[in-house]
């Protein structure tokens, strides 16, 4: 076999447009995201050993170059360990795919698979208490076309807990307004769950949709223009109200905030207010409880409860006694 049958060029096409999501049912987050890391991989490979794209073959998805890759992205790029596992799980995904198209190679394919993943620290959670979050509710302004969007979404977000990917693809249809409403969701991994609104956020969402006419397939959060909120928009929007919030509640100033803690900050009152870890697990929409676990070890007063409740063993301090000659010399040692 030449190295010219060897590329990967068909196989990459066929892993991005058909096997992720048909086969494996990926979002369209996760494609995007494994496209980027294996787009850098072949630049990488065309500046460092000169070989274009479309000739990249099997053979040169080497570990050596595939380390040099990723460290080259921490060297250079300035990436963090969460960026570079990023990479390599799609390099290890494309590597799994191709054992299946390439079955030579399964023992080049193989030793990818076991490049380990760097081990990184996870950062405190970072969250708004009630008061805070209450002053990020009423900052836009309510008289304006604009302020009236962002009230009802932060509510939405607030409530809901979702990614904010999520809440900028929402539609009209995915709400349903009666006494008790729902808000329904396609997740991570094209995971779909309803969620229950509150009261306040039913009154505020069914105002917004009525004052704007919306109709059940347009955008539930548009822009200026008419067209679906960015990731960014949202970001955007939330720094203003958050310096605005800063005026009446200063606290705030303190803290990072971006779309990503309000999703925290849904979760930390849920657990506050006693909600148990599997049901708001089920909530955020997460695979795994270990994810959800973290929220428990953020909140210093859940701690301090936690070891209040705690009490004291009852007698005297234990001291082991051998009961046997051999095991009294060992203890002797």
């Amino acid at each position: 076999m030449t190295k010219t049958d060897d590329t990967i060029a068909r196989h990459l096409k066929h892993f991005l447009t058909e096997y992720l999501p048909r086969t494996q049912g990926r979002s369209l987050n996760t494609v995007r995201s494994y496209r980027d890391g294996l787009c850098l991989l072949l630049r990488h490979l065309q500046e460092k050993h000169k070989i274009a794209p479309n000739r990249v073959a099997v053979s040169d998805l080497s570990v050596e170059n595939i380390l040099d890759f990723l460290n080259e992205l921490q060297q250079s790029r300035k990436n963090s360990d969460s960026t570079r596992n990023l990479r390599l799980r799609a390099i290890r995904s494309f590597a799994n795919y191709l054992q299946g198209k390439e079955p030579t190679r399964t023992g080049d394919l193989a030793s990818l698979l076991a490049i380990p993943v760097k081990k990184t620290t996870h950062k405190m959670l970072g969250f708004l208490t009630h008061e805070e979050m209450e002053a990020v509710l009423n900052a836009p302004n309510a008289n304006t076309w604009s302020g009236k969007r962002d009230r009802a979404l932060f509510a939405a977000m607030y409530n809901t807990g979702v990614r904010v990917s999520e809440i900028a693809n929402a539609r009209v249809a995915d709400v349903t307004l009666t006494p008790g409403g729902t808000f329904a969701f396609t997740g991570k991994g094209r995971k779909e769950r309803a969620l229950p609104l509150w009261k306040r956020t039913t009154a505020t969402l069914r105002k917004w949709i009525a004052a704007n006419h919306l109709r059940p397939e347009q955008p539930l959060f548009a822009n200026a223009r008419g067209q679906t909120i960015t990731r960014s928009g949202v970001e955007k929007r939330l720094k203003a109200a958050v310096r605005k919030a800063a005026q009446t509640c200063p606290s705030i100033r303190k803290k990072r905030v971006s779309p990503h803690t309000l999703r925290h900050t849904n979760a930390m009152h849920l657990l506050q207010a006693g909600v148990d870890i599997t049901v708001i697990a089920m909530w955020l929409g997460h695979e795994s409880i270990e994810t959800t676990h973290r929220y428990i070890t953020t909140d210093p007063e859940m701690k301090e409860k936690a070891l209040k409740t705690l009490q004291p063993p009852s007698g005297g301090a234990f001291r082991f006694r051998p009961n046997d000659k051999l095991l009294a010399f060992l203890q002797s040692l």
